[in-house]
């Protein structure tokens, strides 16, 4: 079979995984990460069937009671047999109890002095017998491999809050108000991987042998050393724009495909009807949020609520709902969420009301 084709059982049976994953060398590592680069969707499969294959249960066996008592029974009546003579005729047996025997034997200041002694031989002679057996007819229960926890770490910028992250190898995150981002704590040992849920901006340390993964649902973006923004809201098109560097994008519908994106593309994915088109874009406007600014430029109303709702952490509702072709236009330059709504309310046509952290829209 083709390790394309590799399911999870199959990666556990492979003695070359094995071998990766219990005693790695230079050369497997190599095959193996070159493997997960030509076949990023087999990530998960092959992540599950590394924790099957460091955790699987190793058999031992244990001598039985009845087994025991019986040799023990030999050990003594082997002892009882033991018969000490004094005088050695012949050649000498050049083993190293027979040595000692002789080298005690020579010392000894009694008959019943070299009887005992002899008699722990027995005793020690026949017990290191046994080991020997059992070492070499039962099989050895290996020692069990140590799996370390794997420790998930989560950032999550409130609603009126932006996070400026550095992780672990050296790469930059903003995450924007209202988004979360989750990854391993300092990676695996051959990708980096997040899940980010909302908008970021990421700067990435160049690391070829573990590339770095962002997930957004069906969606992964890959890159090694790169800067590119991913805009990923509930009910809204997934936005991918490239500034520096490649990408590769993994969109894994009913039909799994990869496109590859060069400096200044972009991609806006559609979930729901799985339309996927190319996207262009400032950097400007796209990133003005990471300089406190506000770009709106023809959105629609609930994109404005969404953005001034994790913007200034307010809950927004609308009294009436605004026509369906209002297109929204404005900039704002750290701001208060009073002055962008008075700025709004001439262009949109609407009232409002404020109280704490509740906003209310009325439109005529």
């Amino acid at each position: 079979m083709c390790k394309r084709d590799y399911k999870i059982a199959d990666f556990v049976l492979d003695p070359e995984f094995q071998k990766w994953v219990l005693s790695p060398d230079s050369q497997t590592k190599e095959y193996w990460e070159k493997y997960l680069n030509e076949n990023p969707k087999k990530e998960e499969d092959i992540a599950l069937a590394m924790k099957l294959v460091a955790n699987m249960s190793r058999k031992s066996y244990k001598l039985s009671t009845d087994k025991i008592e019986e040799t023990w029974g030999n050990i003594e009546q082997a002892i009882g047999n033991t018969e000490v003579k004094e005088n050695h005729k012949g050649p000498v047996p050049l083993n190293a109890v027979s040595t000692i025997l002789r080298f005690r034997a020579k010392r000894a200041e009694g008959r019943r002095e070299i009887s005992q002694f002899y008699r722990m031989v027995g005793i020690l002679a026949l017990v290191f017998s046994l080991a020997i057996m059992v070492n070499i007819y039962l099989p050895k229960e290996e020692a069990p491999v140590v799996v370390e926890q794997l420790e998930m770490l989560e950032h999550y910028a409130p609603p009126g809050v932006k996070a400026n992250l550095t992780l672990q190898d050296g790469s930059k995150v903003i995450l924007n108000s209202g988004s979360s981002l989750k990854y391993i704590k300092n990676f695996e040992s051959h990708q980096r991987v997040l899940e980010l849920s909302g908008e970021a901006y990421f700067e990435v340390a160049e690391d070829k042998t573990r590339p770095f993964r962002v997930k957004t649902g069906a969606v992964t973006t890959t890159a090694l050393g790169t800067t590119f923004h991913i805009s990923s809201y509930e009910n809204e098109p997934l936005d991918i724009a490239l500034l520096t560097g490649k990408v590769a994008v993994d969109i894994d519908l009913n039909e799994g495909q990869r496109i590859n994106l060069e400096k200044g593309e972009g991609l806006e994915i559609n979930l729901d009807n799985e339309r996927i088109n190319s996207l262009s874009f400032d950097p400007e406007k796209l990133l003005a949020w990471t300089r406190k600014s506000i770009i709106f430029e023809n959105v629609s109303m609930f994109q404005v609520k969404r953005v001034l709702e994790n913007w200034y952490g307010v809950n927004i509702d609308f009294i009436n709902r605004p026509a369906s072709d209002l297109e929204i236009s404005g900039k704002f330059k750290d701001q208060s969420l009073e002055n962008v709504l008075e700025g709004l309310s001439h262009s949109a046509r609407f009232e409002y009301k404020l109280e704490k952290d509740k906003v209310t829209l009325k439109f005529n």
